[in-house]
């Protein structure tokens, strides 16, 4: 888990910019640095030492650095960027490869000699063994950058879901690679401008569309994708798939089948996700899926006092947010040993700077800020890797609008049966939040599917005109639940999560792992039709049923969802409230060239005045949002430009 960064460009680049690019991301890996350079004739190029003072004076026409998290062999053998054999292949590598124990030892017998026990070097030569087939084969998280001097080609490459970042920026004749985009900044001829396509999404929905980014210029790395750039040809990548789980057909197993299959695969992933050479904790909420991956390495560990698991949590004085109960109720069954952060409004607004500037992009609202507090607490407590529940709603439709598409398309065809989910859940052994959940889950549909918020957009910005992406609450409802699974996974909310904990996790030299995000387990979910996780009102029924082994009762049918969610409509309405008015009297003027400021604060007016907000009440996000919008421009200096 690290940082990387790299720049190729044929009119030659000096080493002392590839420098300060790596140290923009220095705390995605506190534990190192290095760096290689390519003259363009030499057939090896040169790894560059650091601490030799050759850095500031070196020119080539490709170079890249690395900022090292150590996780997996500790020892100098695991620096990068890191050769081949022959130094004619250089890798910078972002991330875990899992099954790197099996792979190694799959490779040794195909002839291949190893040096270390990192994982970097099973990539290097699985990538020597099968060239670019190689990405396929890998069971982890990655963003990657290989120059192969052989081929003369950079070769990119990103895990199947994205979950380490990589960026890319392609402009005079020049491309370079980041894992952030802040590290674009030092670069001649980079300048911060808004992608007002994408800060219009932000405003009216919230949304984004990768590859697109925030800022004009870079993209983000298709994830499931690799490419090369020919070094004779620069020019923006073009992705080449190496995963297609819209090609995966539903599974004929029975009942008894799928409850195995899933208990087996999520057993096998956690084990995975527990390689490492320093310690491992979890992040832990009192919500199924975290709560299961607790109780599941408990199990693993036999619960050996010795080596306690650690968990992290947030907490609230407000019950309405604090989880505390569930998280002992955990503790209790399987051990551990607990630590809590108890994140503030004023904690906040004395960490909201830089809360933006490590997340290069607006967050998205303010219980992101929980999950930030919970990162530091670990690094606080000196646990550098965390196993975190992310993925478990979207793969087992967690989530009430799944539960509610569902239920309307089946009632086109087969009313019966969606009675039978609704009368089910308010009978005994039924969830009634099916039905109480529906109300504000309406409203909120109803407030995404006008895009009123265009409303506050400055008439420069509606004159200019601008993309108007798809409006996903009214696509959402002609997919069939499988389609909709899927763009949850792949392309509209399981990657503004992933993108947003990576940012909290690496603030704070956090490694960040998924086990509900092993491909294996995600392709076996997709091959399970999504009704099979809905039953009399609960959701993610199979789940619940297969992991029953490693959840105590009281979570297994837990009702209620909460998360690391911070009391953000209390916050709002008491400490925030005159640091938000104060924010609306006097907004920036860069923020001029986006929202008309009369519209804006009676939005902001209308809101702030009402005297109790529901937590689900879309404004409350919309404000939240437009505060963040403010201080991320002011923060990087960002320009409009039409």
């Amino acid at each position: 888990m690290c940082g990387i960064c790299g720049w190729l460009r044929i009119s030659g680049i000096q080493l002392a910019d590839i420098k300060q690019m790596n140290h923009r991301a220095a705390h995605r890996g506190p534990d190192g640095e290095g760096y290689w350079l390519w003259d363009g004739q030499s057939t090896t190029g040169q790894f560059v030492d650091v601490g030799s003072g050759e850095v500031e004076n070196r020119d080539g026409i490709l170079g890249m650095g690395h900022r090292r998290l150590a996780i997996i062999d500790l020892s100098t053998a695991g620096i990068q960027p890191m050769s081949s054999h022959d130094k004619k292949v250089w890798i910078v590598y972002n991330g875990e490869v899992y099954n790197y124990l099996e792979l190694r030892t799959q490779l040794s017998n195909l002839g291949h000699k190893f040096h270390s026990s990192s994982d970097t070097e099973v990539v290097l030569a699985a990538y020597d063994h099968w060239g670019v087939d190689c990405f396929a084969r890998f069971n982890g998280m990655w963003g990657m950058a290989i120059a192969d001097l052989r081929r003369r080609v950079l070769v990119f490459s990103r895990d199947r879901l994205g979950i380490k970042p990589l960026y890319i920026w392609v402009k005079d004749g020049g491309l370079a690679f980041a894992s952030e985009l802040k590290q674009f900044f030092v670069l001649p001829g980079f300048k911060p401008i808004a992608n007002l396509d994408a800060v219009v999404e932000y405003i009216d929905t919230g949304y984004e569309y990768p590859p697109a980014t925030f800022f004009e210029g870079p993209l983000a790395f298709e994830s499931g994708c690799w490419a090369e750039v020919p070094f004779a040809q620069i020019a923006s990548p073009v992705f080449q798939r190496y995963w297609h789980p819209e090609r995966l057909t539903l599974t004929q197993a029975n009942h008894s089948e799928i409850l195995e299959q899933t208990r087996n695969l999520f057993q096998d992933s956690v084990r995975l996700c527990l390689r490492s050479d320093v310690p491992v904790g979890v992040c832990l909420s009192g919500g199924l899926d975290s709560s299961a991956i607790f109780g599941q390495i408990q199990r693993i560990k036999k619960k050996d006092p010795a080596h306690p698991t650690f968990a992290f949590s947030a907490a609230f004085d407000d019950p309405r947010f604090d989880e505390r109960p569930f998280i002992e109720s955990v503790r209790r069954e399987f051990g551990g040993q607990g630590f809590y952060t108890f994140p503030t409004a004023e904690a906040f607004l004395a960490d909201c700077d830089d809360f933006i500037f490590l997340h290069d992009e607006p967050p998205g609202s303010l219980s992101m800020y929980a999950a930030w507090s919970v990162m530091r607490l670990a690094r606080q407590w000196k646990v550098p890797v965390l196993l975190n529940g992310q993925g478990g709603d979207e793969l087992f439709s967690g989530y009430w609008p799944a539960y509610y598409l569902f239920l309307r398309q089946t009632f086109t065809h087969a009313p019966w049966r969606a009675m039978n989910h609704l009368v089910g859940a308010v009978l005994p052994g039924g969830n009634p939040s099916l039905v109480g959940q529906l109300a504000p889950h309406l409203a909120q549909y109803q407030y995404r599917k006008k895009r009123n918020n265009r409303g506050m957009l400055c008439h420069s910005l509606h004159s200019r005109g601008f993309s108007r992406n798809s409006n996903w609450a009214i696509v959402a409802q002609h997919l069939t639940p499988e389609q909709y699974r899927l763009r949850e996974i792949r392309q509209v909310h399981l990657p503004r999560l992933l993108k947003w904990d990576d940012r909290n996790s690496m603030a704070f030299s956090i490694e960040g792992r998924y086990p509900f995000l092993d491909y294996r387990l995600i392709e076996w979910a997709l091959s399970l039709p999504p009704e099979i996780n809905l039953k009399r009102g609960w959701n993610k029924f199979i789940l619940r049923e297969s992991l029953a082994h490693v959840l105590p009762t009281r979570i297994q049918w837990r009702r209620s969802k909460i998360g690391f969610e911070t009391p953000q409509s209390e916050w709002i309405r008491t400490t925030l409230a005159a640091t938000l008015r104060e924010w609306l009297a006097h907004p920036s003027e860069r923020l001029g060239g986006i929202l008309d400021y009369s519209m804006m604060r009676q939005f902001a007016d209308d809101l702030m005045n009402v005297n109790r907000l529901h937590r689900m009440d879309e404004r409350q996000i919309v404000l939240v949002r437009l505060f963040f919008l403010d201080r991320w421009m002011n923060r990087f200096c960002v320009d409009v430009e039409y």
